[in-house]
C-alpha cells in the first residue's frame, strides 16, 4: 500500500455496489429507514462508502452516476462538520 495521497476530487462518481435497508432498530437510524449504502467510485479512481440520497431507494442501480453533496452536522462547540452523501447525477 501506498502513501495517502492528496487530490481535489470533481464530486462525480459512479455507483459500485450498493444495499437498500428497511429495517434498522439502531437510534438514529431507525428514523432514517429505508436508506442506501453504496460503495461509490469516484471519478479520480478512490472508491468510497457512502450514501445515495434524494431518491427513491428502488432507482439506484450499479453504474448510475452520481455526484457528491454534503450533510452538514453543528457540533456541541459551535462549529460544524460535513459529511459527503451522493445525489443522482
Amino acid at each position: 500500500a501506498g502513501e495517502p495521497e492528496h487530490f481535489v476530487a470533481s464530486g462525480r462518481g459512479t455507483v459500485y455496489t450498493y444495499t437498500v435497508t428497511n429495517q434498522n432498530m439502531a437510534p438514529g437510524f431507525a428514523e432514517a429507514c429505508p436508506y442506501v449504502m453504496a460503495y461509490v467510485d469516484l471519478a479520480e479512481g478512490p472508491r468510497l462508502l457512502t450514501n445515495i440520497v434524494d431518491c427513491d431507494p428502488d432507482s439506484v442501480s450499479i453504474g448510475m452516476a452520481v455526484v457528491a453533496s454534503f450533510v452538514t452536522t453543528e457540533r456541541d462547540d459551535g462549529e460544524a462538520f460535513a459529511v459527503p452523501v451522493f445525489v443522482p447525477a
